[in-house]
């Protein structure tokens, strides 16, 4: 999973970064993308380890992006953020709602919903002239092109011309094109408001308390597909996460927040994302993969080692709970709780796969 964060100058992006990339968290010159690859614990995982005893345990890893700095204070997007934004699956939009004296708001007053429509605008004008370059394109080349040929072209400007008109109605293409089904022939284009977006309210600590209640009040107003909110405390989460995990869940103990931010929002981002995880278990590693909702059997062979998905012969499934009660593999299959699935079945979330291949 790739995540980019964004967000108008003194909102907190970088302090998110921090937090979600914890004591590793790469900074530098102002100006430079950073990068941090972070592993992302998975419980049930954990216990199956346990069960296995593997030389190596595998989580997913997200990577993200710390946008540049260079953002206006109405939201511009610098020259070169474009290119960054459009490799990852989904954006994170930090947003002002905490108040400091000697941090001023670029626009002189606390409003999140102005910065929320503030971002969301930019990320619409820079869609908007991607299609308009490419609709310029098209139209030299239906002219020029030989009436037999047309063909193909003329369906990209038709594709193009709905999306504009979304847009033109401030609606983000995701509201048009909700699943990766129904984007497919827009997937090529790195549209931004095609990608789900998490806007992250970053919030005083003083305000946790009504952290829950806040999160449902912004997620009611987000109407578009795709699209959460969640309440943070920023400054205190980069601050616990320079901790070691015993003295931060001490801390989270008195302060509120029981888990970190990064299993939150990564867990709201697997969701916009329609993630499901599935685990390959054995002595020599223990693995975490994390693929589309629907992801078939074969497709997920595929994921593991291109040569189990072209020698492809069948699936054995378990969910993990069940996989921890009979206590092995041979035992499930011995009772009949491992099935055997074809090609096409359809991944569920948190099974165990033992892929039969022959190459």
């Amino acid at each position: 999973m790739d995540i980019a964060l964004l967000g108008l100058p003194l909102s907190g992006k970088t302090t998110l970064f921090r937090a979600l990339g914890g004591p590793d968290a790469p900074s530098g010159a102002r100006g430079q993308e950073h990068l941090a690859v972070v592993s992302t614990p998975d419980e049930r995982l954990t216990h199956l380890a346990k069960m296995f005893h593997p030389k190596k345990t595998t989580h997913p890893e997200v990577r993200l992006h710390d946008l540049p700095g260079g953002q206006s204070s109405q939201g511009e997007l610098p020259a070169t953020a474009g290119q960054t934004l459009a490799q990852p699956d989904l954006l994170i939009g930090t947003v002002r709602a905490f108040t400091r004296a000697d941090v001023p708001h670029p626009q002189g007053a606390i409003d999140p919903l102005r910065d929320i429509e503030a971002l969301s605008l930019e990320l619409a004008y820079y869609d908007l002239a991607l299609i308009e370059r490419r609709l310029e394109r098209l139209d030299t080349s239906i002219r020029s092109a030989k009436a037999g040929e047309r063909e193909p072209d003329r369906r990209e400007q038709t594709l193009l011309l709905d999306a504009r008109a979304c847009l033109e109605e401030g609606l983000p293409l995701r509201a048009r094109f909700p699943t990766p089904e129904n984007a497919k022939d827009l997937a090529g284009f790195g549209f931004l408001t095609l990608k789900p977006l998490l806007l992250a309210l970053n919030i005083d600590e003083a305000a946790l308390p009504g952290a829950a209640e806040l999160e449902r009040e912004y997620t009611a107003r987000l109407t578009a597909p795709k699209t959460a909110a969640i309440a943070i405390c920023a400054q205190l989460e980069a601050e616990l996460a320079e901790l070691t995990e015993e003295d931060a869940a001490l801390l989270r103990g008195e302060l509120g927040p029981e888990d970190p931010v990064s299993r939150r929002v990564l867990a709201v981002s697997a969701r916009l994302l329609d993630l499901v995880t599935f685990f390959t278990v054995n002595e020599k590693e223990c693995r975490a993969w994390q693929v589309r909702a629907g992801t078939t059997a074969l497709e997920a062979a595929g994921k593991v080692h291109s040569d189990m998905e072209r020698g492809f012969i069948r699936v054995e499934a378990i969910q993990w709970q069940s996989l921890l009660e009979t206590g092995s593999l041979a035992e499930a299959r011995k009772q009949g709780i491992l099935r055997t699935e074809g090609k096409h079945y359809p991944v569920q979330d948190g099974e165990v796969l033992h892929i039969l291949f022959r190459v």
